[in-house]
């Protein structure tokens, strides 16, 4: 009796995990199916949701620094000293009136002569 019992058992036993597997393939299926009729009606799965988020980050930090490095152009002067030397840049419309193409007069030289006198 207690090897027809074993035997009764084992084959419980298999049967149930036979079941146990039929029903993981089913869920896996039913998982696969949705996710395919998700993707054929355009809805993003979680993932592309994380990704399209991380992309837009990245989009919106590039916006940012170039908006603040247009901003240091116009606003600032630049120096950049390296091997080669010195470069000073400054923008178009603060360029200082050392180089600008008008005469000053020398005021500066004449109130120095005048204070000597």
């Amino acid at each position: 009796k207690k090897e027809n019992l074993s035997e009764m058992e084992q084959q419980l036993k298999k049967a149930e995990a036979a079941q146990r597997r039929k029903v993981q393939i089913e869920k896996a299926a039913r998982e696969s199916e949705a996710e395919a009729i998700r993707k054929i009606l355009g809805q993003d799965s979680s993932r592309k949701k994380r990704e399209d988020k991380i992309k837009k980050r990245l989009d919106e930090l590039a916006q940012e620094k170039a908006a603040h490095e247009e901003r240091a152009s116009t606003s600032y002067i630049r120096t950049i000293m390296g091997p080669n030397g010195t470069t000073v840049s400054f923008p178009i419309d603060k360029v200082p009136s050392l180089f600008d193409p008008k005469p000053s007069g020398l005021k500066c030289y004449k109130a120095v002569q005048e204070q000597h006198q």
